[in-house]
């Protein structure tokens, strides 16, 4: 049996790729508030909660974007995939690895 790139179900792929923005958005969501609460309780910090503060948009940022990127790929189905179609998908994770290497980068050691 070969393989044929054609046979493909690109619905399929399409929802898998949402389902990947949507675990990756709520992950970040969780983070945020772990990271805002504490997990042994200790007294709030300020610094914890501007963190969870700033992992809290992140994660909504890439779940927003997730869901934008699932609306486009569903309504342009039926024609192939351009480089364009991809650009605000890349400056968008672009955006929250810069913002994360910030966070990262002003923590107290």
């Amino acid at each position: 049996m070969s393989f044929n790139p054609e046979g493909r179900d690109r619905c399929l792929a399409a929802e898998r790729t949402d389902l990947a923005w949507h675990r990756s958005g709520l992950s970040m969501l969780a983070l945020g508030a772990v990271t805002m609460r504490g997990l042994a309780k200790p007294l709030v910090v300020t610094q914890n909660l501007a963190l969870g503060a700033c992992v809290l948009g992140l994660g909504a940022f890439v779940w927003s974007l997730g869901a934008w990127h699932a609306k486009r790929v569903t309504r342009l189905a039926n024609r192939p995939t351009r480089t364009a179609d991809l650009v605000p998908v890349a400056v968008g994770v672009a955006l929250v690895g810069i913002v994360a290497f910030i966070v990262a980068a002003r923590l107290p050691n």
